[in-house]
């Protein structure tokens, strides 16, 4: 994947007309996606120098993929233990959607054990999803929905520390 989209956590509500029109690879691949750019998004939020930055995030960057991003989130304290299984969990899903020639759905396996272990399995058990299926495509929204909500809060507060700490007085007039 290249630079990261400029993505806003409003697009989110763009994307979840499509996710519930798709099939379950369509679906995976698309949210999954969204995720892999606001992480890049996130952490391009985070660099002092958009010229060196840039380089980060080309097709043979050392941010270029989304197990990179994730991996480099984690190891500088970026996210927490539970985003970094999310994220990794979020990651194998899309991979397998992606990658896997055959049918697949978030009913069989891999997936299915995949999904089970996000961390909004229980709040889309409380959604009385119709089958096993659904359960686990909501699992996957709404774990990909809480890590980019996460991201979104840790780049606004980001940006009030910011704005608190930039210098508050105009300058001097040149009459005075």
């Amino acid at each position: 994947m290249a630079k990261p989209h400029d993505l806003h956590l409003f697009d989110w509500n763009k994307m979840i007309d499509s996710f519930h029109r798709e099939s379950d690879r369509g679906a995976a691949v698309l949210v999954g996606g969204f995720v892999e750019n606001y992480l890049g998004t996130f952490l391009s939020s985070l660099v002092v120098d958009e010229q060196v930055a840039d380089s980060l995030f080309q097709a043979v960057g050392p941010l270029s993929s989304f197990s990179q991003r994730i991996a480099v989130a984690r190891a500088f304290g970026f996210i927490s233990k539970q985003d970094y299984a999310d994220l990794n969990l979020i990651r194998k899903i899309r991979n397998h959607f992606a990658h896997h020639p055959l049918e697949a759905s978030f009913a069989e396996s891999p997936v299915a054990e995949l999904a089970g272990r996000l961390s909004e399995q229980e709040t889309a058990s409380e959604a009385q999803a119709q089958s096993r299926a659904e359960l686990n495509k909501l699992a996957y929204l709404y774990s990909c929905a809480q890590v980019c909500g996460r991201l979104h809060l840790r780049m606004e507060k980001r940006k009030k520390v910011a704005a608190e700490l930039a210098p508050s007085h105009q300058p001097p007039s040149p009459c005075q």
